[in-house]
């Protein structure tokens, strides 16, 4: 089960991360070089909190250790971006893989914007994708959304689709020491990252 990271205080400074899978081959004869695309490319976050006291630090602590060994939970950043009003978004039917979503279930006329990020939940894991089109919901209340990354897993018909308040889901700090300070003043000065896992 994944923990919940607080969301008082909020961070001071965000870093979204990418983990690309895919590469660039380079013929050593000159050629034209030619990418390769690989399923697994994923976001990431690195953080960082303000000074907090004990206990607020404490608490934010114990969930932080806690996600070295199963996924945590917190919101991606969205700044600026008004993302209410979506309706219901479902995926509209199964999809096994690709760059493309099938929606359903949303606000008819609803605009969702180009570099606009959102999660999937299937299989209870959240994935996060980015809109890499402007795309307008037609009157039936569906859109076919192009994505980025390549879809990473298959989806179900009605799998969930979070527009306004998306979540990244992975483990802290993954490959990295996990540290804190404690100041003088016996404050709490955090910084880490989370990949997602898949």
């Amino acid at each position: 089960m994944a923990v919940t990271l607080p969301t008082c205080p909020y961070p001071n400074d965000y870093q979204v991360l990418l983990r690309d899978f895919g590469g660039v081959l380079t013929p050593f004869l000159g050629g034209p070089e030619q990418r390769i695309n690989r399923i697994g490319t994923r976001f990431g976050l690195r953080v960082v909190l303000p000074s907090m006291d004990a206990g607020e630090g404490q608490t934010y602590i114990a969930r932080l250790l806690q996600g070295r060994s199963q996924t945590v939970i917190l919101p991606f950043p969205i700044f600026d971006l008004e993302t209410t009003g979506t309706g219901t978004p479902l995926v509209r039917t199964d999809t096994a893989g690709g760059s493309t979503i099938p929606l359903k279930g949303m606000t008819v006329g609803y605009p969702i914007k180009e570099g606009q990020f959102f999660h999937v939940v299937h299989s209870g894991q959240r994935y996060i994708y980015m809109a890499t089109a402007a795309t307008t919901v037609n009157g039936s209340g569906n859109a076919d959304l192009p994505i980025f990354p390549i879809l990473r897993t298959g989806l179900t018909t009605n799998d969930v689709v979070n527009f306004e308040t998306p979540m990244i889901e992975g483990f802290v700090s993954p490959g990295d020491d996990l540290s804190w300070q404690i100041g003088l003043d016996n404050g709490r000065e955090i910084a880490f990252s989370v990949m997602e896992i898949a």
